[in-house]
């Protein structure tokens, strides 16, 4: 590989690495994964709602594609 690239990945495990150390000890990063769980259970609920609104437009527009091939 590139002596370039190979410095590049170095670097970017090197941040990596030392983001990580630091937020070890972070409060706001405990709060956050804290958190976590609430997160998921409202993303689910919002995404469960979305299916339930795209659902129900695929719905009426079955419905009224069959009404008007009856009629």
């Amino acid at each position: 590989m590139n002596k370039n690239i190979l410095r590049g990945l170095a670097l970017v495990g090197a941040v990596a690495v030392s983001a990580g150390a630091s937020a070890a000890d972070d409060q706001g990063v405990a709060a956050i994964t804290a958190l976590s769980s609430t997160a998921s259970t409202y993303i689910s609920a919002a995404f469960a709602v979305a299916v339930l609104v795209a659902g129900g437009f695929w719905g009426i527009k079955m419905m009224k594609k069959a009404f008007s091939k009856a009629g």
